[in-house]
């Protein structure tokens, strides 16, 4: 009996434990599927113990009433008798393994729901701490929970910064577009073929700027798709400042212009606006200075910098120019409606491109280096 019991203790408890057994680190040895097996066997242990110190006592017991004349001789009370002995013994070992084994399955779930609930409220910043004397299942559910909630809020927080950036291109472009057409109409500017040219690049970022927002979602908020070709970067240069020139004059800034050959592979749109962004960092923060543009290529890169006497940053704040709404303090009280995304959203096109960037400080004033590849990478699609 006692075999048959241990038996069938042992299929239940792998039936009820084979979905829950998860591979986990072998510092921890708990597991649900060996609890459930040791729980069950407890019980059933128990019940036979039970039954067979029960059944002695009933028999002993049922002899004696017999021999009084209590009962029938048909056997129908003994049987009664048994019958409930068996149910009672089963239902009181129950009362003993089951909270047992409820309270240690059950501790660990009310902090994952919660945290659930949280995550699906919005709230990723939630995070679940390991209970201790848990199982092993327990402990991957907690840890793929918090992977979820950690990978989740990495993303939301990118899907803010690109939806932040593409407004702050988008009213880089606008202001543009808003500067050209103002001179038009005040009869500064002339209409021309070549005034006409300069406002459609501005017109085609507004339209790239749209596809952005048309492909942007949560599960590619981290990706910067990118439609890789050969170009050459003194080109896009010349496009870029003869489109922002007129800008550039009402905040006082002198423009010199180096263009050399600078060939290299990268999206076109995308290295139009990170010269745009660096145009447009000058005129905000750098204006009635000299800003020179300069393209080369050696072996290996094209290279363009940026080149401003403005007041530029002190040295020991250098190494945040590119962090994400980071603005130093006298660049906030000059420019308050700043929010620290240009040179950031910089960074990131320039990272995408498997390139490299630099800033140094050179007589007071700020400069931006910027090195591309000339050579192909394997994958032309890569997270900033």
């Amino acid at each position: 009996m006692v075999a048959i019991g241990l038996v069938a203790t042992a299929i239940a408890a792998r039936h009820l434990g084979k979905n829950t057994a998860t591979p986990m680190t072998k510092a921890r040895t708990r597991n649900l599927q060996s609890m459930i097996f040791r729980a069950m066997s407890a019980q059933t242990l128990l019940c036979i113990c039970a039954y067979y110190v029960g059944a002695s006592i009933v028999f002993i017991i049922l002899e004696k009433v017999e021999t009084l004349g209590g009962f029938p001789e048909n056997g129908i009370w003994e049987d009664a008798v048994l019958l409930c002995l068996v149910v009672t013994i089963g239902l009181i070992a129950a009362a003993i393994v089951a909270p047992h084994l409820g309270k240690n399955i059950a501790s660990a779930l009310p902090p994952i729901a919660a945290a659930a609930h949280s995550i699906a409220a919005g709230d990723y910043t939630v995070r679940v701490p390991l209970p201790p004397n848990s199982f092993e299942e327990i402990d991957a559910l907690i840890v793929a929970l918090n992977a979820m909630a950690e990978r989740l809020e990495h993303l939301d927080a990118d899907l803010r910064y690109r939806n932040s950036t593409i407004a702050h291109e988008f009213r880089t472009s606008s202001t543009a577009l808003s500067l050209n057409l103002g001179a038009l109409s005040d009869g500064v500017i002339q209409p021309s073929q070549d005034f006409c040219s300069r406002l459609l690049v501005h017109v085609r970022a507004l339209y790239s700027m749209a596809g952005d927002l048309e492909d942007l979602s949560l599960s590619r908020a981290d990706k910067l798709d990118l439609k890789i070709e050969e170009i050459d970067l003194s080109v896009e240069a010349e496009t870029v400042t003869s489109s922002m020139e007129y800008g550039l004059v009402l905040a006082r800034i002198t423009l010199e212009k180096k263009f050399d050959r600078a060939v290299c592979l990268a999206e076109p749109v995308r290295m139009q606006q990170v010269l745009r962004e660096l145009l447009n960092n000058c005129r905000r923060y750098a204006r009635a200075s000299t800003v020179t543009i300069h393209t080369w290529e050696d072996e290996d890169w094209a290279m363009i910098s940026c080149y401003d006497t403005g007041p530029g940053l002190p040295a020991e704040v250098q190494h945040r120019a590119f962090d994400r709404n980071w603005r130093g303090s006298d660049s906030s009280a000059r420019v308050p409606e700043g929010r620290g995304l240009g040179l950031a959203w910089v960074k990131t096109i320039v990272d995408a491109h498997h390139g490299k960037i630099s800033t140094c400080r050179i007589q007071g004033g700020f400069n931006v280096t910027i090195k591309l590849p000339k050579r192909a990478f394997s994958d032309e699609q890569v997270r900033p």
